[in-house]
This record gives C-alpha cells, sequence and structure tokens, in this order.
C-alpha cells in the first residue's frame, strides 16, 4: 500500500531584517518549524530566495555561526514559518516532524533554492502538495503580496508520474513533467 497524500500549510510571518529579531520571535514564539531567507549573496545584483531551514528548537537555528545565512551579506531578510496542518497518522521514524521535513524538502528541491545542499537531488518520497500564505509580524494580518515574485502559493508533487507543479495564484504556474524533473540540473 503507498503512503497518502501530505497536504501541508504553512503560515509564514515576516520579514525579520535582522537575525536577532528572528530568533527573538522564535524563542517566544516557536518551538517547531521553518525559516526562509531572502537577499543577496556576494557579486549578485538581484535580491533572491536563498535558503530554507528547520528546526526542532527554531531559535537555536537562528544565529551568527549558521553554515548558509552567513553567505547572504546584503539585504537579508527571513520568514519564519509555522505548519498550520496536523502531523499524519502512524508511527514517527525521526525526530524531525514529517510536515516540516516534507515543506523544506518540497521548497529546496522545486524552487532550486542555492543555499541548499541536501533535499535538492532526490525527489520526495511520497506525493506532498504544499500552500503557503504570508502574515506580517503581528501574526494577524494577511499579506497582499507575496515576499518575494519567485515564491509559490502552491507546491504539488505526485509520486505516481503526474507532472509537478509550483503554482502562483492569479498570476503564472510551471510544469514539471515526468520523467524530466526526476533528473537534477547539473550546475
Amino acid at each position: 500500500m503507498s503512503k497518502k497524500h501530505l497536504m501541508i500549510a504553512i503560515n509564514w510571518y515576516g520579514p525579520y531584517n535582522t537575525l536577532e529579531d528572528a530568533r527573538c520571535k522564535a524563542r517566544h514564539d516557536y518551538n517547531h518549524g521553518l525559516y526562509l531567507a531572502i537577499g543577496k549573496r556576494k557579486h549578485e545584483r538581484k535580491r533572491a530566495m536563498q535558503y530554507i531551514g528547520i528546526g526542532n528548537n527554531l531559535h537555536t537555528r537562528l544565529n551568527d555561526r549558521h553554515h548558509k545565512l552567513a553567505d547572504i551579506v546584503r539585504e537579508r531578510s527571513l520568514w519564519l514559518g509555522e505548519i498550520a496542518t496536523a502531523e499524519p497518522s502512524g508511527k514517527r521514524m525521526k525526530a524531525t516532524l514529517t510536515t516540516l521535513d516534507f515543506a523544506e524538502w518540497m521548497h529546496a528541491r522545486f524552487l532550486k533554492l542555492p543555499l541548499n545542499d541536501k533535499k535538492t537531488k532526490q525527489l520526495p518520497s511520497r506525493s506532498v502538495t504544499v500552500i503557503n500564505r504570508w502574515y506580517a509580524t503581528d501574526y494577524e494580518t494577511l499579506r497582499l503580496r507575496r515576499p518575494h515574485a519567485d515564491w509559490p502559493d502552491l507546491l504539488d508533487y505526485s509520486e505516481h508520474g503526474r507532472p509537478a507543479r509550483a503554482v502562483w495564484f492569479g498570476s503564472r504556474q510551471r510544469t514539471f513533467l515526468a520523467p524530466d524533473y526526476a533528473m537534477p540540473d547539473s550546475k
């Protein structure tokens, strides 16, 4: 029997323009969560989504010694993500929550975030759909515009050979045709 399709909704809060602001908010308001960094690396001219990470104690990941965040040298902003859907039932095989693990995987793999090394080379091991929603730092005000033009509202992957999709509501859609999306682009 194959695994059931996993639906994940993420509420993103931000932007936090300093690492200290994000760490302070994460310490008080988050336990498990995601973070996504936007900014410019050395020699880049345009702001881009750079890195997504997860943490069981989110604030511990947001520090000056972070192995990837230090590479974002200009105009860095951070978004903190909270899973808004329930964990799938059954025995947990890893210490990391399944929803966090697959949400990170979907963003890193299909958005080709440049500072993510892991979870970019292989496809997710099950069918997953991720819905992103963005809020201001007051946790209530829904943002009318996404934080970055390349950050889709929906990421959808079916392990059954159907096209994977990144969808920008009211705007555009990109389809990844099988089996081509199974092969990572060479860099």
